[in-house]
Parts: structure tokens; sequence; C-alpha cells
């Protein structure tokens, strides 16, 4: 029988968030400002991270609609386990932002409250940090899959999703163009990952039929369109890791570390971008190796990224789904 919780799960994702934190660390804050002296060139491949997050994404929504008693249940789930956290570090950010000042990444305090609603970018208002980006992708799928939980179509819904992959092949060949907000809600750029973490699900649990693998292929082939011959190497390593994962052969994930840097990885996501680059700044100016701030700005994200899981993450999320309870 298999446990309600995979902790290869939680293990990737924060093996994710890790990468994402080397890539801005390092690639990006060297596009951006420049480290002297400091080869950056291997941490480009950190950015894939942030498909893995959604792949990982795909594979748990599907999992949570196929446990919920009814639609208000997957919303307050949802609503606990993200925006709370996101609350705290949206604050935090933006006010250590305006005190100490980050090139191009300062916004207004009205636009600071947009971003309470999560999709703001919906808007067109300005992230206060720009790795809010993917919350966007992230309510576009979450509204995409509970319009088909809804019509009663989750045993068949890659099959529903299938034709957005084609959609998005379409629109990458020049054939069609997807105005502004419907390419935002209907996510062609990604929507491959998320029905690849659906496909993943249904072979973890057996419940694959005969679509399941060659849609699962599908979504890995159209990255080579929709992204790049080199990129679609990477995510054919991300996909064969993946399948590996949930079914049992890479065991070391279990670890402790690992599992605990996946319990802290949405508010490490959250903190670490701006965060880190004013404690890298920082250091340059006390005239310290780049080594030192970047280790500086790891240590001080995870440390934030720790409180905010602990102390506010977890008890408001218990707390909402208490109240919840008691109102059903």
């Amino acid at each position: 029988m298999r446990q309600n919780r995979l902790l290869e799960l939680d293990a990737l994702r924060g093996l994710g968030a890790v990468a994402v934190v080397l890539y801005h660390y390092f690639f990006r804050y060297s596009e951006i400002y420049g480290h002297p002296n400091l080869s950056v060139g291997w941490a480009d491949y950190g950015k894939y991270g942030v498909q893995l997050f959604f792949i990982i994404s795909g594979f748990v929504i599907y999992w949570t609609l196929n446990r919920v008693e009814k639609p208000m249940d997957f919303i307050v789930s949802r609503f606990a386990r993200l925006y709370p956290v996101y609350w705290m570090a949206l604050i935090l950010t933006f006010a250590l932002v305006s005190y100490f000042g980050l090139a191009g990444r300062e916004v207004e305090l009205s636009d600071a409250i947009k971003n309470l609603l999560m999709f703001h970018e919906y808007l067109g208002v300005q992230h206060v940090d720009g790795v809010y980006w993917t919350l966007t992708i992230e309510l576009s799928f979450y509204l995409l899959v509970f319009v088909i939980y809804l019509l009663n179509q989750l045993r068949s819904v890659e099959l529903w999703f299938t034709p957005l992959i084609f959609l998005s092949l379409a629109r990458t060949a020049g054939f069609i163009a997807i105005p502004g907000l419907a390419a935002q809600l209907l996510i062609p750029e990604y929507i491959m990952f998320f029905v690849a973490g659906i496909c993943f699900f249904k072979i973890y649990k057996n419940l694959s039929d005969r679509m399941t693998v060659p849609i699962l292929l599908l979504s890995l082939v159209s990255t080579s369109f929709v992204f790049s011959v080199k990129d679609f190497w990477v995510f054919s390593v991300l996909y064969a890791v993946f399948y590996l994962a949930i079914t049992g052969w890479l065991a070391f994930l279990r670890l402790r570390l690992f599992v605990g840097l996946g319990t802290v990885s949405y508010a490490l996501y959250l903190v670490h971008q701006n965060i880190g680059y004013i404690i890298i700044n920082q250091s340059y100016r006390w005239g310290l190796p780049p080594v030192f701030g970047i280790l500086a700005a790891i240590a001080t994200s995870l440390l934030i990224a720790s409180v905010l899981t602990y102390y506010i993450e977890r008890p408001s999320a218990r707390m909402i789904r208490r109240a919840y309870k008691s109102q059903a």
C-alpha cells in the first residue's frame, strides 16, 4: 500500500528550490549586477528547477483533487497552503527593498498592496519580487484543472489538456496568436509540465491507461519545439529522475536533509531572490569576496524560510483548516 505522502517528492521540491537559488545568486545576479572574477555559467542549469516545480504541482494538485470531498475543500487547502506565508514574504521583501534599495526592483506601495492578490500579473502590476511570476502560472493551472474537476472529468484530465499542448505547438510555429490574458490563463509555454505531472501520478498510482504514456511522451517532445533541443535533453533528464523517484529507485532522496529542504522550499523560493541580492550587494560594498556574500545570502534565506515555514505557514494552515472544518 502506497503512503499518503511521497518523501521523494518533498526532496525534489527542495532540490528544485536550491537549484533556483543557485541560478539567481550566481548566474542571474551576474547578468544583472555583475560578479567579478567568478565562474557562473554552470549555474544557468538551475533555472530548470522551475519546470520541476510545475511537474510536481501537476502531480500533487491532481492527487489533491482526487481526495477532496467537495470543491470548497480544494479552495481552502490551496489558500491555506499558499497565501499566509506569501503575504509575510511579500511584506518582508517590500520592506527590505524599500529600505536598502535594489536597482530596478523597487515598487510603489500601491503595487505592493495589489501583489497581495497573487494574481496581480493579470492586472499588469509589477511584482514585488520577480519570482512571483511562477505563482501566476500555478494559479492558472489550478483554475484550469478545477474547471475539469467541476465537470467531473478528472479520470480523463490529461485528454482535456492535450489540445492545449497542440495549441502551444501551433503558437510556437506561428500558426496562431493567443491574446495576452488568454495566454496567461492557458499557459501554453508551460502546460506540458503540469500534464506530465498528472501522467506521472497516474503511473505512480497504477491508474494509467493506453493514452497516459503517449501523452507523457508528447509533453516531453513538445519541449524541443516550444523551448529548444538543448532544453529537451535537460527536460528528458528531469523526466527520468522524476520517474525513478516516484517508483522508488532513488531512496537516498528520503534523507532528512533533502526532505527538510522540501519542507521549507516554498518559503525559500519566495524570499531568496531580492533579499539575497541585497545581501550580496552589501558584501561587495564591504569589500568581501563574492563567495562570502553568496554564502551569507543562502544562509539568511534558509533561516528566514525556516522561520516563515514553522511559525507562519504551518500554524496558519492548521488554523484555517480547523476554522473551515468547524463551519462545515
